[in-house]
């Protein structure tokens, strides 16, 4: 990678992050997999978290998630995500993209992932993983991402921020139909198996 694509993501990043802190999101950049298990050990435990659901991925896998996550005192769910997450206090997913103009998280799967959604929206607390080569600049190109896919994906979902409604009263509050709090972590490693 050249100095030019180091800038180039470095600004992105910097674009996301500011978006999503703007709506109360939480934003955090790692090296490695590795770093990245660490960090979300270090803020699940300086939020109080005991019990996760993680949704498995190549980047966690490499990152020894599970081990370092039961290291720290959490215990870990990695199934039974309809028994498990109406419970666990947080959910780990790797999302798709990353819109930097908009500081939006985008899941893509073929085939509408249940788990996906269980362990990123019926959790007071997500912590979303994404590598940070699938930072896009804009929802356009975004959109031209997910239409040169080999297959058009099943379900494509949108996150930016926490959960928010001004629906009752029209008074808003935070965490009524999601997660109360959105952590999202990037990764610069490029890990097999992650697009």
């Amino acid at each position: 990678m050249g100095n030019e694509e180091i800038t180039e993501l470095t600004e992105l990043y910097e674009r996301f992050k500011n978006k999503l802190e703007a709506v109360s999101g939480e934003c955090y950049r790692t090296k490695t997999s590795k770093e990245a298990g660490k960090l979300v050990c270090e803020v699940l435990q300086g939020k109080g978290v005991r019990t996760v659901a993680l949704l498995n991925s190549s980047l966690s896998q490499e990152g020894n998630f599970i081990e370092q996550l039961k290291g720290a005192g959490i215990s870990v769910s990695t199934d039974r995500f309809r028994e498990v997450t109406p419970d666990a206090q947080a959910g780990i997913t790797l999302v798709s993209y990353a819109i930097a103009e908009l500081g939006t998280l985008v899941q893509a799967d073929a085939d509408a992932n249940v788990n996906q959604r269980l362990c990123s929206t019926l959790v007071p607390i997500h912590v979303a993983l994404v590598t940070t080569n699938n930072l896009i600049p804009t929802l356009m190109e975004t959109m031209a991402t997910i239409h040169r896919l080999p297959q058009i994906p099943g379900f494509v979902g949108f996150i930016t921020g926490p959960s928010r409604t001004s629906d009752i009263e029209r008074v808003l509050t935070i965490g009524v139909h999601g997660p109360k709090q959105l952590v999202v972590i990037f990764v610069d490693e490029v890990v097999e198996g992650v697009a």
